[in-house]
């Protein structure tokens, strides 16, 4: 009698285990449709922007369609194309949902970048872009563009 109960002991234990462990929670940082959540980055630049005057840059954060707002650490950084000074930061600030803004000086004429850094307990994220002060600058962007447009894909790196 005592190896039955034993025995049933042992099935039902079994049993349990197969019914709980089809019931585990979703760590693989996916979505019910198999899919990982990705943010969307949308960085706008003024149209025209003068030296010695302050412009407004933008950022449009999302994830998988709603604004993304929880970035503990946002900053926008400038600096000239060609390294002639250092970069200059200045902290977003979050002006609607998703939304994070500067305002910044535009410096002299020249070809700059800007890069925006943000921090989240999912995310780290810095999309930078080129920008030009000055009709010269602005043709000298498109130039740079242009050559940048015209290299050659990468070859693919053969796979292990």
């Amino acid at each position: 009698m005592k190896k039955k109960m034993t025995l049933a002991g042992i099935s039902l234990l079994a049993s349990a285990s197969l019914l709980l462990g089809g019931c585990q929670a979703n760590t693989s940082g996916q979505d019910d449709k198999g899919m990982i959540p990705h943010l969307t980055v949308d960085l706008q630049i003024p149209d025209k922007l003068k030296p010695g005057e302050a412009s407004r840059f933008t950022i449009l954060v999302e994830e998988n369609g709603k604004p993304y707002d929880e970035f503990y650490k946002t900053n926008f950084q400038f600096w000239p194309e060609d390294g002639s000074s250092p970069a200059v930061s200045a902290e977003a600030k979050l002006t609607a949902p998703g939304t994070y803004t500067v305002t910044q000086p535009a410096s002299t004429e020249g070809v700059y970048r800007v890069k925006f850094s943000g921090v989240s307990s999912e995310y780290e994220i810095m999309p930078s872009k080129r920008f030009a002060i000055g009709a010269n600058a602005i043709e000298h962007l498109a130039e740079l563009e242009k050559q940048s447009d015209a290299a050659p894909a990468a070859p693919a790196a053969p796979h292990h």
